[in-house]
């Protein structure tokens, strides 16, 4: 086919393509649009046209242009792949991804369709699958920094952090001055406990793009967690200066605010906040938390029932929250989401957090009440209950032939995994596992674990099932000399001596020891707490 001056569609066509690619994107406009006139049935016109709208920020309109060309020539994958770009700019991400998928059924092994699919499948809330394809795409093309940087991202928000790090070096090493990419790095290393890299790669982030409110935000919580809250506060209120609808922004900012005493303005941020993302969880927590603290009993009431609406399974503990604020019964145990989140984010400081920060002493006195209760034994088959990261494993790998642990957070026992200490661990609520039988147990350890359990009977109960006869259950718990158990302010239950005894007689358990103990201090403070030995009657 020829062109009325000579030049055939396929050469008209070049010739567009080639200004384009060269950065005239007036020329090549022009070119395509005579081509479409005088052939409206040539998909790569149209498929240019949609390039040159996706250029300039038009997602309807270049959807719009892809859709006829697909339909003039189906079976392109690199149509179906633009075609997914200019949904995502629509925001219609779940199109956008069954578009990525046809580009794959035709080319497996496309790179840019296997990242971008992952970063769709990434804003769907499907992250398991989402990794699974910025992994591919990265084995299939080692220089491909976005999907480097949507691995680590991705890695980042499922309690990775690890490997995150690695992933967005990676990317930063492929575009070292990338702001989104330090972003995302500043934020695995806050999350690793490695505050003052963090914050160095977060100002250089800020530094590249200081319009950024998320940036800011994030740079922000580093320096609230260096302590520097003058610091903190400033890059907060520069954030909600650069993009007001930011809520991570007025997040921080409330933070920083109730950080440095002024309840009333923290109040006030937070409020900004839910009032821009009415759906952010954590923000309504936070404004529960700090009507609370305000003896704002009917708000915080308000704040804590919005973020059970909104996250049934209770990540951050507001029915906890609840109960100290309105006086209500305190639920007979901390949420299993919660306490899997708390230690999800925490493990890869955990150790130095602990032992460093709280003077965590749990193991030692443990291991003392085991040789006063038990005196020497050796050979036993262990259940470290609620393991976290394994810190009771070196106290007791002597005295075991078998050492098993479990905890509720998966990073905790990755992190466990790594002593090499533990024979099997293992994912899971230990009330239930030690329901479900199976092993039978010599001793079971529970060091710093109870203070998320109220009411203990149901594990006093499974723990007796499983135990052999005259077995032992060793654990510790914080004290109170107010009745059976309560709920404290920081979320944590205590428990009376006395109501240990009632319950462990209740389960068939004698007390073979019951101290009083300091296995942590807050805020500088010993908290009271209690070493117990029971054995099995």
């Amino acid at each position: 086919m020829r062109e009325s001056q000579g030049k055939s569609v396929a050469e008209t066509f070049a010739e567009a393509m080639s200004a384009y690619q060269d950065g005239k994107t007036a020329e090549a406009r022009r070119l395509t649009r005579k081509l479409v006139e005088r052939h409206p049935d040539f998909g790569g016109a149209h498929y240019l046209l949609g390039l040159l709208a996706l250029d300039h920020g038009q997602g309807k309109a270049a959807a719009g242009h892809l859709a006829r060309a697909i339909t003039i020539t189906p079976g392109q994958a690199v149509l179906h792949l633009t075609m997914g770009r200019a949904l995502d700019l629509s925001g219609n991400h779940a199109e956008a991804c069954l578009h990525y998928r046809t580009a794959l059924s035709l080319t497996p092994d496309h790179a840019e369709a296997h990242a971008r699919l992952g970063q769709g499948l990434r804003r769907l809330g499907k992250p398991g699958e989402a990794v699974s394809h910025c992994r591919r795409a990265v084995a299939l093309d080692p220089a491909h920094a976005e999907a480097w940087n949507s691995l680590g991202g991705l890695l980042q928000e499922t309690g990775q952090p690890a490997e995150a790090a690695d992933c967005l070096r990676r990317a930063l090493a492929l575009r070292p001055d990338w702001p989104a990419a330090l972003n995302n790095y500043g934020v695995a290393l806050k999350d690793l406990g490695r505050l003052d890299e963090a914050a160095t790669i977060l100002e250089g982030a800020v530094g590249l793009r200081p319009a950024h409110g998320g940036s800011r935000a994030n740079l922000a919580a580093v320096y609230r967690a260096l302590g520097r809250l003058d610091d903190a506060r400033a890059q907060a209120e520069a954030g909600t200066r650069a993009e007001p609808r930011n809520p991570d922004a007025w997040l921080e900012l409330g933070l920083a605010r109730q950080a440095e005493g002024y309840p009333d303005g923290a109040a006030a941020a937070f409020e900004r906040a839910v009032a821009i993302a009415p759906k952010n969880v954590r923000a309504w927590f936070c404004l529960g938390e700090i009507r609370r603290s305000r003896g704002l009993a009917d708000q915080a009431r308000k704040a804590y029932d919005r973020c059970l609406t909104l996250d049934p399974a209770d990540r951050f503990g507001a029915a906890l929250g609840l109960a100290l604020a309105v006086g209500t019964a305190a639920p007979d145990r901390a949420p299993a989401a919660y306490v899997r989140q708390l230690f999800d984010d925490y493990a890869d400081r955990f150790d130095e957090a602990l032992i460093g920060g709280l003077d965590y002493r749990a193991p030692a006195l443990l291991a003392q009440a085991l040789a006063a209760a038990l005196g020497p034994v050796g050979g036993l088959t262990v259940l470290d209950a609620g393991c976290g990261t394994g810190l009771a494993a070196g106290m007791l790998r002597p005295l075991a032939a078998r050492l098993d642990g479990i905890d509720l957070s998966p990073a905790m026992i990755a992190k466990a995994g790594e002593r090499g200490l533990y024979d099997h661990l293992q994912t899971g609520d230990i009330v239930a596992a030690l329901a479900a039988g199976g092993i039978r147990y010599d001793l079971i350890v529970a060091a710093d674990v109870l203070v998320y359990l109220g009411d203990l009977a149901p594990l006093l109960t499974a723990a007796h099932a499983v135990l052999a006869p005259r077995g032992a259950f060793a654990f510790t718990v914080e004290k109170t000399d107010a009745r059976a158990w309560i709920l404290g302010p920081k979320q944590r239950y205590a428990h009376s001596a006395a109501y240990l005894g009632q319950a462990a007689a209740a389960a068939g358990f004698d007390v073979a020891l019951m101290e009083d103990a300091v296995t942590r201090h807050d805020a500088g403070l010993p908290v009271p707490g209690l070493v117990v030995v029971l054995r099995k009657a």
